[in-house]
């Protein structure tokens, strides 16, 4: 950290001292002449001057609230409720800057003048704000892809250590789901449209993985644009799911500072209840009750001791021992920004700092970034930039996976107890052999740490050349590097029972005997990318507007990881490879180096600013496929129509902007295993030869089919939008449908081979799919008196149908309607259709068969679920089943942001939700006593006998079935809308009030701006009553979307501040 400091303190003072030194010299480069403004406010000088007016809009209303600064320095104030100013400033030649959201800038020299009136234009001029895209920059005007932008400001007003979850809810179409809150598990999932997870752009370079994506620091982005249909073809390889481009701040101007720091409380958004020890003793002695020839589990006189909570007989509650209610979390921002016309800068430091919730304090996740972005003019027309970037993270954890920790919580039962004779460090053992509590010391079980060393940089010159107008020559290096270092003690342990007859009564459990290990993994990353550029822009006779560019890229990676695992022979000795055994170990690793190669090409047209056109393609080189497949030409092309430029439109005044556009192109996937078409024996894999002394050696495989045909999966992308603008622009709608079609998904034939053929069969492109889908964003924005306001909702709806699926030829009808796939949504689960519960014997007795071809010989019970006999055989099985239920992976994202801003107050709420998706329940949670363990608090509203000890007594009616054993349960646990619930959710994502204090007040010591704020996130979440406690949002395990498992969504309540000096 010392190193950072000093270098961050070089860079401000190199920054300062040049700038002063420019401006004290009148450096005269490119013809401009630049001025440094005094420092500070010098209004003690005997040129100053008072100066007063009038600010109003358009429609001559006086605007109150407007910022009246003069340039280059700190002296400023705002226009009182008619929209009157007065401010004394240095001498005449000084320059008034005024600004007021949703209105352009202006700035007035003062001249000599006392008074200075402005009318301030509303800001349609969104349309000229430059977008960055696929190798370039656009105005926003004239733009013909369908591409969303986001602001720094809008991506901070959400709190959250992982940069996906401060976009979510933002952007149409940009659909991102929280898995997981512990701390350090960037693993949300983020996809386009519903395509997939697209790649990662930054600042004109392509960085692997949203994991690198999430470590971002919020604070060093200027800006986001995600490329959501063709136009993303320019990127190449992976582009078909969209690409997201991050471009960081640049520094200008005078020299700024500064900090902000945010602390937080985090707890679970809801938490599903486990039975208490009263509830579990009475479900589970119903349940031996209701065996063949069942006994109680307990007298009647004990169970009441549990209900009554009687010495002896108190509940456990595992969740509360072993989890806080509430972890901390604490963000610190450090930046300098400055420049003139020889050097702009910005320099930022970042930290945070998150507990895990867990009540040993041994989980948790720490990050340093820090950035250093330097752009220099080296000579005439000659520009240098230099931008690099590091990071260093460190997560730690206990040796045992949380996942088993927490499913201790769910399991393990409130009966007992976590001590061995009450005596706290004396673990107990436990039915379910997960004691939460012991498996989450570090000092007991072990621990898992981690650590990341991340570096980013390149160096880029521009040229202009100055014989040829608009033209430019550019070339870039980079060069990334990543690290990480895995450590991992897996560490044998003892549990106690207690024996008041031993000499020592606390008699150990050993625990892991065998299988305790220490593990060692290390990989090292890195990427060299090279890019050549050459740009051309200009315009011919004031109508015809060229922009060109072509680029030649070459990427090359290097990744190279080794793992290797010791186990300790009985006892454990030290967390050093070298003190563990040596004659059980495991090792392996992999070197691998890959490359591409790619020419680049996008031309825009527009004729008078009204008629657009672009072109844009990419020929790529893949070393995966043959010689005669290896190369890919994806091109792409769009066209617009910016209607509000024809002078028909005049007469329609209220439309301030109406755009219609829509693109097409081909996107290049990879796809299937690499060098399919070199013949030749595969090294490792994994089939082994024991000779006579018993040892296994290691061999090659025969070699595979060759296909020198595998190719590229093309996705071919038709996009159809419009852009509308209302009243200035104080309405704005954005629409679009889009349609993508995936060919030549790489698959095998699935075809029966003899057993004597010796191999199979290769990967095609045989595979095809569809996805469809809209999207859409409606803003509205106003002022009224000296409030500002603003309303935007996002809209996503997208399925995804499989065109051809490669498989064998189908047994019979219900075969084809069961198991086909071809021609249907991949988005569908089937289940059996729940009618209802039994209400009595007479039911059961004239009720289709329950259990399939098993008939009844699980004895069904009033309360017990049933199903509809889809086919009328009297028999419920498979062939019941039918196509009800969505998959667990939402069809429908939406979100709403409203901002509003008064006297220096400000306000953000965020509204974000999915829906069309389901959420599975298994195992603990829908399976009494799964595991020989507890079981949810829901099941103990359930059927049972008014005396369980008197089989003739009433039912007394509940909402689940009677309490039986995993064996005896029949069909209970099928899969139906009892254990598939519509999991769709809205939910208030956040929060968050300030105040920034007036400047006059604040002027006086020095400082700039000063905001102080509260925030939420996650606060809270409106969904179905027997979903909301396990997160609908989180996604857990495969084959579905289960529930309830992994470590927590989080909300936080969080208190920070912004300092800028």
């Amino acid at each position: 950290m010392r190193k950072i400091s000093m270098f961050l303190l070089f860079m401000i003072g190199v920054g300062s001292f040049l700038q002063a030194q420019t401006g004290a010299n009148d450096l005269n480069i490119e013809g401009h002449h630049s001025t440094q403004s005094p420092p500070g406010n010098v209004l003690s000088s005997s040129h100053a001057i008072s100066v007063s007016g009038t600010v109003t809009e358009a429609a001559g209303a006086g605007m109150p609230g407007v910022n009246v600064i003069e340039k280059g320095t700190t002296n400023g104030t705002v226009t009182d409720s008619e929209g009157k100013f007065s401010l004394t400033v240095a001498d005449q030649s000084s320059t008034l800057v005024f600004s007021f959201i949703g209105y352009v800038t202006q700035e007035i020299v003062v001249d000599g003048k006392t008074v200075i009136d402005v009318r301030l234009e509303a800001d349609v001029a969104t349309l000229n704000e430059v977008v960055v895209v696929g190798y370039a920059e656009q105005k926003r005007e004239s733009l013909t892809g369908a591409i969303s932008t986001i602001s720094t400001k809008e991506i901070q007003t959400t709190t959250h250590t992982s940069l996906a979850q401060k976009l979510q809810g933002k952007l149409a179409a940009v659909n991102i789901r929280q898995n997981s809150g512990q701390p350090g598990d960037f693993n949300s999932s983020i996809n386009i449209r519903g395509f997939g997870e697209p790649i990662y752009v930054i600042d004109g370079i392509r960085r692997e993985g949203g994991n690198e994506f999430q470590r971002l620091n919020p604070n060093d982005i200027e800006s986001i644009t995600v490329l959501k249909d063709a136009s993303a073809a320019i990127y190449g390889l992976g582009a078909s799911n969209g690409v997201i481009l991050i471009t960081t701040k640049k520094g200008s101007g005078r020299p700024t500072f500064n900090y902000s720091v945010v602390a937080g409380a985090m707890t679970p958004t809801d938490m599903p209840k486990m039975a208490n020890a009263a509830q579990y003793v009475q479900m589970y002695n119903d349940a031996q009750l209701f065996r063949p020839g069942g006994q109680p589990y307990l007298p009647k006189e004990e169970i009441q001791k549990y209900i009554d909570g009687a010495p002896g007989y108190e509940s456990t509650d595992w969740y509360d021992l072993t989890m806080k209610k509430y972890a901390t979390q604490i963000q610190h921002n450090l930046s300098a920004s400055g420049g003139n016309d020889f050097m702009r800068y910005f320099i930022g430091l970042g930290y945070v700092n998150e507990q895990g919730l867990l009540k040993s304090e041994d989980m948790g996740y720490k990050r340093y970034n820090i950035r250093a972005n330097v752009t220099m003019n080296l000579a005439k027309n000659l520009e240098g930039q230099f931008l690099v970037a590091g990071r260093f993270d460190e997560r730690w954890e206990p040796g045992e996976n949380f996942f088993n920790i927490f499913k201790g919580t769910r399991v393990t039962l409130p009966i007992e107890k976590p001590y061995a004779n009450n005596t706290p460090g004396f673990y107990a053992p436990v039915l379910s052999t997960q004691n939460p509590l012991a498996l989450s010391e570090r000092d007991l079980t072990g621990y898992g740490e981690g650590m990341t060393r991340n570096l980013q940089s390149s160096f880029s010159l521009q040229y202009k050349v100055p014989f040829v107008k608009g033209l430019s020559l550019k070339g870039v290096a980079s060069y990334d590097a990543n690290n990480y270092q895995g450590k991992s003690l897996f560490k044998p342990y003892n549990l106690y029972t207690y024996d008041e007859n031993e000499s020592n009564p606390y008699v150990p459990v050993p625990q892991r005997l065998g299988t305790g290990n220490l593990g060692n993994y290390n990989s090292n990353n890195n990427a060299v990318t090279l890019q050549g550029y050459i740009n051309y822009d200009n315009n011919f006779f004031g109508k015809h507007h060229v922009n060109a560019v072509f680029v030649v890229e070459q990427n090359q990676w290097n990744d190279r990881w080794s793992n290797l695992t010791r186990y300790y022979a009985g006892f454990y000795t030290k967390d050093q490879i070298r003190f563990a055994d040596r004659q059980r170990m495991e090792n392996d690793g992999l070197e691998n180096q890959s490359a591409s190669l790619s020419y680049i090409g996008r031309l825009n047209y527009d004729f008078k600013g009204k008629y657009l056109l672009e072109l844009a393609g990419r020929y790529m080189g893949s070393y995966a496929y043959g010689p005669s497949n290896r190369w890919g030409f994806h091109p792409v092309a769009s066209v617009g129509w910016r209607v509000t430029g024809e002078k028909f439109m005049e007469r329609f005044a209220f439309i301030s902007n109406l755009k219609l556009r829509s693109s097409y192109g081909m996107v290049g996937s990879g796809g299937g295993i690499p060098f399919q078409f070199v013949p030749g024996y595969v090294i490792g894999s994994g089939g082994s030869y024991e000779f006579a002394d018993g040892t296994l050696t290691t061999g090659v495989g025969a070699p595979p089919i060759v296909n020198e045909n595998l190719s590229w999966i093309t996705s071919k992308q038709f996009d159809l939008g419009y852009d509308v603008g209302l009243f200035d622009d104080k309405i704005v709608f954005e629409f679009d449908w889009y349609n993508r079609k995936l060919e030549g998904i790489p698959t095998r034939r699935n075809v029966s081979l003899p057993n004597t053929f010796g191999s199979e069969l290769p990967e095609e492109n045989i595979n095809s799919q569809l996805t469809r889908g809209i999207e859409f964003t409606l803003t509205y924005k106003n002022r009224f008196d000296e409030l500002t306001y603003s309303v935007s909702g996002n809209f996503n709806y997208a399925r995804t149908k499989n065109l051809h699926v490669e498989r064998g030829g189908f047994l019979n009808s219900w075969d084809r309607y069961r198991n086909g796939q071809a021609d249907r949504w991949n988005d569908i689960e089937w289940g059996y259709t729940y009618t209802g519960q039994f209400q009595n014997e007479e039911e059961l007795l004239y009720a289709p068969m329950q259990n399939g071809d098993q008939g009844n010989i699980r004895k069904e019970l009033p309360g017990d679920f049933r199903y509809k006999d889809l086919n009328n055989d009297g028999v419920i099985d498979g062939q019941d089943e039918a196509p009800i239920f969505y998959d667990g992976t939402p069809k429908i994202h939406f979100g709403l942001n409203v901002n509003a801003a008064w006297k220096g107050f400000d306000l953000n709420i965020l509204l974000q939700g999915a829906a069309k998706y389901t959420l599975y329940f298994s195992e603990v949670y829908a399976e009494l006593f799964a595991f020989r363990g507890n079981t949810p608090a829901y099941f103990y509203d359930r059927w049972h006998k008014a005396d369980p000890y008197d089989p003739d007594s009433e039912w007394v009616k509940g909402e689940w079935p009677a309490s039986r054993t995993v064996e005896t349960v029949g069909r209970m646990y099928a899969e139906s809308s009892k254990w598939r619930k519509d999991a769709s959710y809205l939910r208030i994502k956040s929060v968050e009030l300030g105040y920034t204090l007036r400047h006059s007040f604040i002027s006086k010591v020095g400082i700039q701006s000063l905001r102080l704020y509260v925030s939420g996130f996650n606060l809270h979440t409106f969904a179905d009553s027997f979903v909301k406690p396990f997160d609908p949002e989180k996604l857990e395990g495969s084959g579905g979307n289960r529930a309830g498992f992994t470590y927590p969504v989080i909300k936080s309540y969080n208190v920070g501040l912004n300092l800028s000096f």
